[in-house]
């Protein structure tokens, strides 16, 4: 719908081909179908657009090949135009003395195939092994081009993105806010009533997939979609929730270059649950982010901010706490948080940021983490990709709640419970199951009993 098969598959071998600029074209599609259908719509283009005809001239069947005759075709000014499926041969072939100087490949993964792994390992190497070496290395007049859509987070496309040996360029239909990045083909409104229909459908990582180009797990997922519980702020009961506003300040030099994310969270120990309130999450210069986390703590009514200060200490808290001051806001408390090191199962590249995200799953797990899905597109994106999302300021941020319940002295209590209530039911069944209770540390140390019982 974006219209890249129309430019790369055909606008540009069109003016390659007008102007003689290629000798050797190659059209590739996950099937030769595909890429043939291609082709004679490329060559359809030619003869029938008067633009092109005087420039084309005549196109005439490939006949010094029988493999190819039928499939490939030559204009008057020498160009070959040949498709090819993936995992077909293409290296070694040569028009004339001409290597292919410019490969199209489009869609060149399926969603079936892609989930299987040996068909991933099979892809990558034809890819990297047949295709980029049909190519004259020694020539710098050639082009690869690859245009498609992200299936799986370890496709062949995803791993060229994250390579960094390719050029990207990505058009996705919105942003993580859902606003669109494209008003004339749909607007912000109609973006969102899609993703409703997909979040509905239970069809999220769809979504990203096809409209964001985002590479999102599912079988294997950490957070999944079902984890996700939504609340209305209107009908929010607000009578024991303590807010606190949360910062994950961007940690470069110039601060404004990269991503700030501020997020707003609400928690209700007695139910238990956490409300993710409100998500700031730009590009923000650092008097911006000062106005955006004072405001959102007014808007909410959180008297805690905490600010995650690695690397960057007393230069960010020095001029909040001065802001702060300097705003009269003396009921608000500024809290330095810290990254710690993870380790263990979420560990691995990034440590303790994938392990602190990766800290959040028991409270989705349990359905205690409620959204308010007019702000949380950019923390459920995040989510949804984690371990390999491309960025993690939301999700980061959102998991420092569990440090700042820690530093509030914070407990879920238990759902329903009335403290005190059952502890001489409790204290009677430890009683009648342990052996000799008379000599019990528990039952004589009234001290460890309370700290048991809690």
């Amino acid at each position: 719908g974006f219209g890249k098969t129309s430019i790369f598959n055909y606008a540009l071998p069109s003016q390659r081909i007008a102007y003689r600029k290629s000798e050797f074209i190659v059209s590739v599609g996950d099937n030769a179908t595909n890429a043939i259908l291609n082709t004679e719509n490329l060559k359809r283009e030619l003869r029938s657009n008067q633009s092109f005809v005087p420039l084309v001239g005549s196109i005439k069947p490939d006949n010094r090949d029988e493999t190819f005759a039928k499939i490939s075709w030559v204009t008057s000014g020498g160009t070959l135009v040949l498709p090819r499926g993936k995992n077909q041969q293409i290296r070694g072939l040569l028009h004339g003395n001409a290597r292919p100087d410019l490969i199209v490949i489009d869609d060149l993964e399926d969603s079936e195939s892609v989930m299987n792994v040996d068909q991933r390992k099979k892809l990558a190497s034809w890819f990297n092994t047949d295709l980029l070496n049909s190519i004259d290395r020694s020539s710098k007049d050639w082009r690869v081009i690859l245009i498609g859509t992200i299936l799986h987070e370890d496709s062949l496309l995803q791993n060229l993105r994250e390579s960094g040996i390719w050029r990207v360029h990505e058009m996705p239909l919105c942003d993580e806010n859902y606003n669109t990045n494209w008003h004339e083909f749909m607007t912000t409104e109609e973006i969102k009533d899609l993703v409703e229909e997909h979040r509905k459908a239970g069809k999220l990582d769809e979504f990203y997939r096809e409209y964001m180009n985002l590479a999102i797990a599912k079988e294997d997922a950490v957070f999944k979609q079902e984890y996700f519980k939504y609340y209305e702020e209107s009908e929010l009961d607000k009578t024991f929730l303590e807010n606190v506003v949360i910062i994950d300040p961007a940690k470069t030099v110039k601060v404004h270059s990269a991503f700030s994310a501020i997020v707003g969270i609400g928690l209700d120990l007695s139910k238990p649950a956490v409300y993710v309130r409100d998500i700031v999450n730009r590009r923000l210069h650092p008097d911006e982010i000062y106005d955006e986390a004072f405001a959102m703590a007014q808007r909410l009514g959180a008297k805690v901010i905490g600010i995650e200060v690695t690397s960057l200490n007393e230069f960010i808290t020095q001029p909040f706490m001065n802001e702060k001051l300097r705003r009269g806001l003396h009921d608000i408390e500024i809290v330095e948080l810290q990254a710690r090191k993870g380790e263990g199962e979420f560990a691995g590249k990034g440590k303790g940021k994938l392990g602190r995200i990766g800290s959040l799953v028991s409270m989705y797990r349990l359905g205690q983490v409620y959204h308010n899905k007019t702000c949380c597109g950019p923390l459920e994106a995040q989510l949804l990709a984690y371990p390999r999302a491309k960025h993690v300021d939301v999700s980061d941020a959102t998991a420092y709640i569990i440090e700042m319940m820690e530093h509030g002295e914070r407990w879920f209590h238990t759902e329903g419970a009335d403290p005190g209530a059952n502890d001489e039911e409790a204290y009677k069944r430890l009683f009648d199951e342990d052996e000799d209770p008379l000599n019990d540390d528990l039952y004589v140390n009234d001290r460890l009993y309370d700290a048991v019982m809690g």
